[in-house]
């Protein structure tokens, strides 16, 4: 394709746009809102993710022990456990130093205290807490640990909790997840359809070149192409338009993130600037792909003469 040709498809397609101007504003605006949508849901999967890995940071199995459980069998089991692959550390709390926590946590509770004050033994026993290496090693620790010659030293364990509490923030990040990509298919969808009726309205009014065109030889690909590259002009406008709103809105929420993860690293605007041309430039594939088809679809009609 000479360079004549080629400045024609551009000027061509840029009239096209032009003079479809408002049409075109509602096209741009509509991919704003899909691209934006997506986005949304990347801010999402990223909080979530970060949630899901604060709790799963604070996870662990506190076993506690009975009063009659001796110092040289706790530690037995410390080492009995410590051998295990999925286990990354274990932490001992002595009958004296559980004591010691317990007092200190309800130091402002008189009643708590002045029984403590009136029993003569410690009615605490040592503890064991253990961290695993993954989140889903935990049902296999508590599982040795079920079947273990030393379910008979220990009262209780608390993962049971914390488990529940885990696939409580899965499901919900996983619902919102779901809500995100629904809302963002919304969007998609209806930019597809709106750059459609865009480029029908475009061949419409053309359709007497189009016509002559076809008539003195043209090809279907070079008729195509100033369509196909006005889809794509509204695909740049707006993943433009995209960005724009996208950066402002991420520092508007920075500060919340910030407080949230008041002990986490965690800076949206950073995430999205070292993912720039992952982030954007898959968006802006996927809106071109989707106006090049909504294109051809629209122009299919008018071809065949």
């Amino acid at each position: 394709m000479s360079i004549g040709s080629i400045y024609q498809i551009i000027t061509f397609a840029w009239q096209s746009f032009r003079r479809n101007f408002w049409l075109s504003i509602v096209t741009v605006s509509i991919i704003v809102l899909a691209l934006i949508s997506i986005n949304f849901l990347v801010v999402l999967n990223v909080l979530t993710d970060n949630a899901i890995g604060v709790v799963k940071d604070k996870v662990d199995i506190s076993i506690y022990f009975q009063r009659s459980a001796t110092e040289p069998q706790v530690l037995e089991v410390k080492t009995f456990l410590s051998a295990l692959p999925e286990v990354q550390e274990i932490s001992y709390i002595s009958q004296q130093q559980a004591l010691q926590n317990f007092r200190q946590q309800h130091q402002q509770d008189a009643d708590i205290i002045a029984t403590l004050e009136q029993l003569k033994e410690n009615p605490l026993g040592a503890t064991l807490i253990v961290k695993a290496k993954k989140i889903d090693d935990y049902p296999i620790i508590t599982k040795v640990i079920d079947q273990s010659k030393y379910t008979n030293l220990i009262a209780d364990k608390n993962f049971d909790n914390n488990k529940a509490f885990i696939d409580r923030i899965k499901q919900i990040a996983d619902n919102v997840n779901r809500i995100g990509w629904l809302t963002s298919a919304v969007f998609v969808l209806i930019a597809a359809l709106i750059v459609f009726n865009t480029i029908r309205v475009a061949t419409y009014t053309h359709r007497e070149e189009i016509a002559i065109m076809k008539l003195v030889g043209a090809t279907n690909g070079f008729i195509r192409s100033p369509f196909l590259l006005e889809g794509i002009f509204y695909g740049f406008c707006g993943l433009v338009g995209a960005i724009a709103v996208t950066y402002p809105l991420l520092k508007l929420i920075q500060p919340y993130v910030q407080s949230f993860f008041a002990n986490q690293q965690l800076n949206l605007l950073t995430f999205f600037n070292h993912n720039f041309l992952v982030i954007f430039g898959l968006e802006f594939l996927l809106i071109v792909l989707l106006n090049i088809l909504s294109s051809s679809f629209a122009l299919r009609r008018y071809l065949k003469v």
